[in-house]
């Protein structure tokens, strides 16, 4: 059950753990090792995702494993960010402006994704199926606030535009499984919440949701540059330098 002794007792030791672990690797100069370390966590998330099949390869005892459908597929906003990760962590310009972006939406959807799974998933540390979902999450979270921490994404405003093209591609990913389902004769999956969101109320659709998130990265981002940037280096100075430019251009066309 949600909230637990268990399931509290891996909330805090689980933010601990993610907290210390990312507070001794800001000590890390080195960059190469700086990737190697983004790099482990993101297969330490993928390995622990499909772990299960192996476990019941191995354990089932007819060497037959079972695979779930989010396995093979990316259904859920977790599957595609862990996807993304890995394709992030071995990326090899790291300096390039796509990069930049990609990262910028794992990032925060990393962090969304895990967090929204620990705090409203049971971790159900007597069965390895539930368990080590948990821990691939908490793999993500460590893999998506290093992105971060590591200074691979500046946080600034501007982050909403990845962001919001990101989730763009999460709606044709959605789109794209369950067309494949519709095609295999299967009942809908849900992909990407196009049917409901993640947390299973009528009122509460997946629009919903992405609203929530674009409003959330908002206000952190606008509060983290009030305490960060000189004021002329603010989201709403560069808007109105945007807008006195493109008044003056519309007044010298006019004359």
């Amino acid at each position: 059950m949600m909230f637990e002794l268990e399931h509290i007792l891996y909330i805090i030791i689980s933010l601990i753990s993610i907290s210390l672990i990312l507070f001794g690797a800001h000590f890390i100069k080195s960059q190469k090792w700086r990737n190697r370390f983004l790099m482990f966590w993101a297969v330490a998330c993928f390995a622990f995702h499909i772990s299960t099949m192996y476990y019941t390869f191995f354990t089932n005892g007819t060497g037959i494993g079972n695979a779930y459908d989010n396995q093979l597929f990316p259904i859920y906003f977790c599957n595609y960010m862990m996807y993304l990760m890995l394709v992030v962590a071995f990326w090899q310009n790291k300096e390039s402006y796509f990069f930049k972006n990609v990262a910028t939406f794992v990032a925060y959807g990393g962090v969304f994704g895990a967090l929204i799974t620990l705090f409203f998933t049971p971790p159900g540390v007597s069965s390895w199926f539930s368990f080590q979902s948990a821990l691939s999450h908490s793999c993500l979270l460590v893999s998506s606030l290093w992105l971060f921490v590591g200074k691979y994404v500046s946080i600034n405003v501007y982050n909403l535009v990845p962001y919001s093209f990101g989730l763009v591609s999460c709606g044709i990913v959605g789109g794209l499984v369950e067309l494949i389902f519709m095609l295999g004769g299967l009942p809908s999956p849900n992909a990407m919440y196009l049917v409901h969101g993640p947390i299973e109320l009528p009122i509460f659709k997946w629009w919903m949701f992405v609203i929530c998130m674009l409003v959330i990265i908002f206000c952190f981002t606008a509060l983290w540059e009030r305490f960060t940037r000189k004021k002329e280096f603010r989201w709403y100075k560069s808007y109105n330098d945007i807008n006195l430019y493109l008044k003056l251009k519309r007044n010298i066309n006019n004359n």
